[in-house]
């Protein structure tokens, strides 16, 4: 919101003040303020990471944690970009494993050349978990070594843990989450496309 010099000569910029939990908070808690809030919160997570990449920038740990939602839940915002890059090739090198491990997309935890794709694996692996209250495969430690199973098996379909998903919402988060990157839903725009009839 603003930025300027202190009066002893420190830098400081004004943030907008979130008082609200983190979407992985409610996950984590199984929050019944999710319930009825679910598609706007995925909506406006989507829309987020569509205007980071459209502004031209990978962010690189998309999670739960990093959505702070309104205290009601009822809205989030997109938060933490610290680990974010410029989406130019000098960046999406094959390099260190950048993220948090559990929403690692493949390409990252085995070092080969990414893109903006990358997000939009962590992003379809964050909305499964806030539908399921579960992973599409099994929470590793912390360590990293777990993601290195990402991609290598299907996950459990979302309908099977959700019943009363919309068939057209399951769809779409599982498009994200394909472990070719090819074949993996190339755009957050191309996500909201795909759930634009969901009401």
């Amino acid at each position: 919101l603003g930025h300027g010099i202190t009066t002893k000569g420190e830098q400081f910029v004004v943030m907008e003040f979130l008082n609200g939990p983190g979407l992985n908070s409610l996950i984590i808690g199984r929050s019944g303020k999710l319930d009825g809030n679910r598609l706007t919160l995925m909506r406006q997570a989507a829309e987020a990471l569509k205007a980071v990449h459209e502004a031209g920038y990978i962010h690189r740990d998309v999670c739960p944690r990093n959505f702070v939602c309104a205290p009601e839940a009822d809205s989030l915002k997109l938060i933490d970009f610290g680990l974010t890059v410029p989406s130019r090739k000098d960046f999406m090198q094959p390099g260190i494993r950048t993220g948090t491990p559990n929403y690692m997309a493949p390409e990252v935890v085995r070092r080969k050349t990414t893109d903006q794709r990358l997000d939009i694996f962590s992003f379809g692996v964050s909305m499964y978990e806030m539908f399921s209250f579960n992973l599409p495969w099994q929470r590793g430690s912390g360590d990293g070594m777990a993601a290195m199973s990402h991609g290598q098996s299907e996950p459990i379909p979302l309908d099977e843990c959700c019943p009363t998903i919309h068939p057209k919402i399951s769809a779409a988060i599982h498009k994200c989450m394909i472990s070719d990157p090819k074949k993996r839903l190339q755009s957050m725009k191309q996500f909201l496309s795909e759930i634009s009839s969901v009401k």
